[in-house]
This record gives C-alpha cells, sequence and structure tokens, in this order.
C-alpha cells in the first residue's frame, strides 16, 4: 500500500488560504516546521505533513474550526481533473460516482462507498483503513469542500442533508450543522452524508458527456500512473513495514523477501538517489507518526514496534524528526484537542 498522502494541489490549498487570512508561506512554513518549498517539489505530500500544516493553521488563526471554514471556500482546482469531471459529469449520480472514483488523485488515505438506504437516500461513505485516525480539522474540511462544490460550482443541490463523523463534538454542533447545512451526528462508525432521494433526479448544468468520457479517460490513466508509480520502491517500503515488528530489518533480509541480491537492491536505490537507511528511516517516521496518536499504546512498546533496541534511541529518533521527544509531541496533540 503507497504511504497516505495528499496531492500537491491539496495541499497548496492550505498555504493560498492562509495567505488570504494574512499569514505568509514562511509563517505557515515556521509553524508547522516544515521547508515549504521542499515540500510542493514533489508530486504527493505525506499525510502527517498535510495534517500539520492544518494544525499551524488552526494555531495561526485561533480558529477552531479552521478546517471546516477553509472547505466552505472552494477551490476547485485543489481538485484537479475531479472537478472536471464532476462538472461534466450528465447528473447528479455520475457525479457523485466520479468523486467516489478517482479521490485517490487527491487524498489516497481514503476509501469511498456509494450506497442507497431503503428509503432511497443517497449515502456518500468513507473510511480511512489506511490510518488509525483521521485529523479532525481534515474530515471536517473534506466535508464541507464536497458540500460547497456540489453546489456552488457544479450546480447540484444537496437537499435533506445528515451527516455523521467519526470524531468527538468539538464543542458547538450548531456551527458544525449551520456550516455544513446538516444535522449532524458525532462519534459514530464512519463518516458518511445522508442525502434525499430528489438529489439524484437532478440533472446536470453543465454536462458535455464528450468532455466527460474524455476528461474520465484522462483520470482513469492517471489514477493508473498513481498506483503504478515506482513499483519498486512501494514494494520496498511494504516489506520494511512488514518486517519491523520483528526488529530492524536488515538490508539482505529485505533483499532476499523482494528476491532480489543486496547489491541489486542497492544499485536500484541508488538510480533513486536513495539509500537504504533513508528509505527505513522514512518508513519509521510515518509509522511513528501514526501510531503516537493512540493514547493505549505505551511509547516503550511503540519504540520496541518500530525496531529502536530502547526508548532512548527512539527519543533522539523523533527529536531529529520534529525537534521534540514522543512525549512532548503526543502532549502537545492532547493539549491541541482539549482547545478543540
Amino acid at each position: 500500500m503507497p504511504a497516505p498522502s495528499s496531492s500537491r494541489e491539496f495541499t497548496q490549498a492550505i498555504f493560498v488560504y492562509l495567505a488570504e487570512c494574512g499569514f505568509s508561506k514562511a509563517q505557515v512554513a515556521r509553524c508547522a516546521a516544515i521547508d515549504a518549498n521542499r515540500l510542493l517539489v514533489a508530486g504527493r505530500v505525506p499525510l502527517y505533513r498535510y495534517e500539520q500544516l492544518f494544525e499551524a493553521g488552526a494555531s495561526l488563526t485561533g480558529d477552531r474550526y479552521f478546517g471546516l471554514n477553509m472547505g466552505a471556500r472552494p477551490y476547485p482546482r485543489s481538485w484537479g481533473l475531479v472537478s472536471h469531471l464532476a462538472a461534466s459529469a450528465p447528473d447528479a449520480l455520475s457525479a457523485a460516482t466520479a468523486l467516489m472514483n478517482y479521490s485517490e488523485l487527491q487524498l489516497n488515505f481514503l476509501h469511498f462507498e456509494l450506497q442507497l438506504s431503503e428509503s432511497k437516500e443517497v449515502i456518500m461513505e468513507w473510511r480511512h483503513d489506511a490510518v488509525p485516525r483521521l485529523n479532525r480539522h481534515v474530515a471536517e474540511h473534506l466535508l464541507a469542500n464536497i458540500s460547497v462544490l456540489a453546489s456552488t460550482q457544479i450546480g447540484y443541490a444537496v437537499p435533506g442533508q445528515r451527516v455523521e463523523l467519526m470524531h468527538d463534538n468539538p464543542g458547538d454542533d450548531c456551527y458544525l450543522s449551520r456550516m455544513l447545512n446538516a444535522e449532524v451526528f458525532f462519534n459514530c462508525d464512519a463518516y458518511r452524508i445522508y442525502v434525499a432521494p430528489e438529489f439524484l433526479q437532478q440533472q446536470a448544468l453543465y454536462g458535455e458527456e464528450d468532455l466527460y468520457r474524455i476528461t474520465e479517460d484522462l483520470a482513469r490513466q492517471r489514477l493508473g500512473e498513481l498506483r503504478g508509480q515506482d513499483r519498486f520502491l512501494n514494494q520496498l517500503r511494504e516489506t520494511v513495514l512488514r518486517q519491523l515488528p520483528g526488529g530492524l530489518p536488515k538490508v539482505s533480509d529485505v533483499a532476499s523477501s523482494l528476491e532480489l541480491s543486496t547489491r541489486t537492491l542497492q544499485r536500484r536505490l541508488k538510480e533513486r538517489n536513495l539509500r537504504y537507511q533513508q528509505v527505513l528511516d522514512e518508513v519509521r517516521r510515518e509509522l511513528a507518526h501514526q501510531l503516537i496518536h493512540e493514547q493505549g499504546l505505551d511509547l516503550k512498546d511503540l519504540a520496541h514496534y518500530l525496531g529502536f533496541n530502547d526508548q532512548s534511541a527512539f527519543q533522539h529518533a523523533f527529536r531529529r524528526w520534529e525537534g521534540m521527544t514522543p512525549g512532548q509531541y503526543r502532549r502537545r496533540q492532547e493539549q491541541s484537542k482539549r482547545r478543540d
């Protein structure tokens, strides 16, 4: 499975929104403790960096509903081909299906499904099986963005809305209901949007079947490229991830699992200007960010799971990654949640 990530366009939208709020890219980067220039050079941005930008935005603006309010300001360019596909779709069902099928181009850690309830309500559900917990700002941003884009940019009314959220009530459910134009429920088993049956009866305002067909072909091609992007590196990362719980994977063991010699594996990495230690370090870093949010997981156990000999080695590595210890990072996250 590819590492959870966001597209460059989705990430860039955060900087654009914060610039409109009066914050420069440099200010955002400092608050998020990232190198913005390096972050946006690559085609994909790791999920934990994407989440850090939302937390930085909430901190800079003092907005406890930063993700929600940003989502209510549509940036169609951030959806790329998906927005063009939805806009050119011949009807509402085709537009919603396009979002389900091709949202992976923008956020590859979500799995969407479209269903009909017994009462003929349209149910748009998404899960995040690739990550233990979805950042609240990210989830609320996506909800608001889908609703606003559907009604203002694509031209479909979203009647009779009901929304189910997996996270806790942040404090003002009336504000959430007003912004999402929906009845809101918390601590559910998945994220879902329920829409009245009339949604499916709407015809497109801007539908162009020829454009829709051409755009879908292009989206299908891009999705295939994304899923197959550097198969060797994806397989290498997956192998390292599988072997981590058994101790720090040796390059020879990983090479053997890939049916390669150690020399061949190192040569292929060199072709990509990489070393095995860099790949190992990045896999451990991403996994640490996913697991450190699990309050029931002791930091000693987390260190062992990540292949560190002891907790002090883990603390040293985490300080190098984030400029603070794992305990400090976890406390900061908890303080941020309480403020929300």
